[in-house]
């Protein structure tokens, strides 16, 4: 099965645990089954941005938008980031009335609903993991839509201990206890989301050690300098990186595999698309250019 086909499969399964246990929170009265529906929908945004990431790339570059709309995916990502902050928020509160005042809940029907839940994911994981295993090398949207999968499968299972716990010992304070634990894991997955989409609005440099990176362009035979080194991403999965390199004398008549040899390194960093500028007279003085360094 090819990746596209998983995961969009994957997504219609994620649905439908959506709705089944957003269906069995409300007519059960289990906390944690309309938390656990929450944490889906973190499994259906990672989802969808997967497929997102999938079609567009397929699609050419305009005139106009020369990387296309790459940049649709961290917009919607940000948007959907805060919202789920929000419905944590909201969650958490539900779940701090009911301690106050606990109120029984459905637990054959809380652990049948959560059970299904579970079955499905397990089905959903075993055709991403088919795509993986078919595929000559890995996908990284199915990586990603694999731990999400699972994460959700553990929120389920915690859902079925929690309404086991509370059918031998009758506490329903326990229901909204594991709802907080959800909610809680989903507002890690909903910050981390928000705090990527915005790492990437403001440029940030998805490459770690800059000053790191220089110096090993500065190995390259040839170089005398490196300046202006940029590493930025237009979306989770495409890096961008440029600079600007000085060539000492010896290097002017061998251009071409000073330049191959530095784009051959930062590619080896995960940046796909690279543009180098190579000076015979250093532009620092005149464009006084700061360095990474500095």
């Amino acid at each position: 099965m090819s990746p596209k086909r998983a995961l969009a499969f994957a997504l219609l399964l994620s649905s439908t645990i959506l709705i089944v246990e957003l269906g069995g929170g409300i007519v059960f009265a289990s906390t944690a089954l309309v938390a656990d529906a929450l944490h889906v929908i973190t499994d259906i945004l990672a989802i969808s941005f997967s497929l997102f990431a999938l079609a567009i790339s397929a699609r050419p570059p305009s005139g106009v938008s020369t990387y296309g709309y790459h940049r649709v995916e961290v917009v919607a990502s940000l948007v959907n980031g805060v919202s789920l902050i929000v419905i944590v928020i909201v969650i958490i509160y539900e779940a701090y009335l009911k301690i106050l005042t606990p109120e029984p809940i459905g637990v054959l029907g809380t652990i049948t609903f959560a059970s299904i839940a579970l079955v499905l994911n397990i089905v959903s994981s075993r055709l991403l993991e088919s795509a993986t295993l078919e595929s000559t090398e890995p996908d990284l949207n199915v990586s990603s839509a694999k731990v999400h999968i699972f994460g959700d499968a553990l929120s389920s299972s915690a859902v079925i201990v929690g309404a086991i716990a509370v059918y031998f010992t009758g506490l329903y304070i326990i229901d909204p206890l594991v709802a907080i634990f959800i909610a809680l894991i989903v507002l890690r997955s909903a910050i981390n989301i928000t705090r990527k989409g915005g790492a990437i609005i403001l440029e940030r440099s998805p490459i770690k050690n800059m000053a790191e990176v220089e110096a090993n362009l500065l190995q390259v035979k040839g170089v005398s300098d490196v300046h202006d080194l940029h590493a930025w991403r237009i979306c989770s999965h495409i890096t961008v990186a440029s600079l600007h390199a000085c060539l000492d004398p010896s290097a002017k008549e061998n251009q071409a595999s000073v330049r191959k040899e530095l784009e051959s390194k930062l590619n080896g960093l995960g940046a796909q698309h690279v543009t180098i500028q190579l000076e015979e007279v250093c532009c620092v003085p005149s464009h006084g250019h700061n360095s990474v360094n500095q």
